[in-house]
C-alpha cells in the first residue's frame, strides 16, 4: 500500500497502531500527512467508543484509565501530524502501544 492511499483501520490494536506509526514515519508530503490525519481520526473514533463503552459497563478503573490514556495519545498524534511533525506523532502512537490496564 502506498503512503498516498488511506489504510483500513479495523481497530486500535497494537498491530494497527504500529502500522500507522510506520506510515507516519514515512510520510513527508502535505497530502500524505492529511491522509494520516484521516487514519488517526478513525483510530480516535474507535478508541473513544471503547472509552464510552467502558463507562457504560462500569469497567475496571484501570482498564478505563488505560483507554483514556490511549485516546489522549491518539489525539496528540493527530495534532502532531497536523503540525507537520509525523515522527513525533509516531512516537505518541508507540507510547500508546506500551500501555496496559492495571
Amino acid at each position: 500500500m502506498e503512503l498516498a492511499d488511506v489504510a483500513q483501520i479495523p481497530d486500535f490494536s497494537n498491530d494497527t497502531l504500529l502500522l500507522l506509526a510506520e506510515r507516519l514515519e514515512g510520510s513527508r508530503t502535505f497530502q500524505e500527512l492529511i491522509i494520516r490525519e484521516v487514519e488517526l481520526d478513525e483510530v480516535y473514533r474507535r478508541v473513544d467508543a471503547a472509552v464510552r463503552q467502558s463507562e457504560e459497563r462500569s469497567a475496571d478503573p484501570g482498564e478505563h484509565e488505560t483507554l483514556q490514556k490511549v485516546r489522549d495519545l491518539v489525539f496528540a498524534a493527530h495534532d502532531l501530524a497536523s503540525q507537520g511533525r509525523p515522527l513525533d506523532a509516531a512516537s505518541s502512537l508507540r507510547a500508546a502501544m506500551t500501555l496496559e490496564p492495571r
